[in-house]
Order: C-alpha cells, then sequence, then structure tokens
C-alpha cells in the first residue's frame, strides 16, 4: 500500500483490505471517535 501526504491532502492507495487495516490501527493507537483530520495533523511534518 503506497499512501501519498502534502500540506492540502492525503491519498491511500492499495486494496481494500490493506486500507481497512491501517484505519483499524489508527482506531486502535486513536480511539474509535478521533477524527482521521486530526490524526493526519499530528503526522504533518513541520515546515
Amino acid at each position: 500500500m503506497k499512501s501519498y501526504r502534502n500540506s492540502n491532502s492525503f491519498h491511500m492507495v492499495g486494496q481494500a483490505w490493506q486500507i481497512k487495516i491501517m484505519l483499524a490501527q489508527w482506531q486502535k493507537e486513536w480511539g474509535p471517535h478521533t477524527p482521521i483530520q486530526q490524526i493526519l495533523n499530528n503526522y504533518r511534518t513541520p515546515q
């Protein structure tokens, strides 16, 4: 699976099962009610 990030967008490219596993890992790490936007903001690199 590949993921592409820039300052305005985030794209995951892969099979549906791969993306589902990634989202499940994020849910375990961050909790089930955390918005994906908040997770991505924490992964952004400072510019």
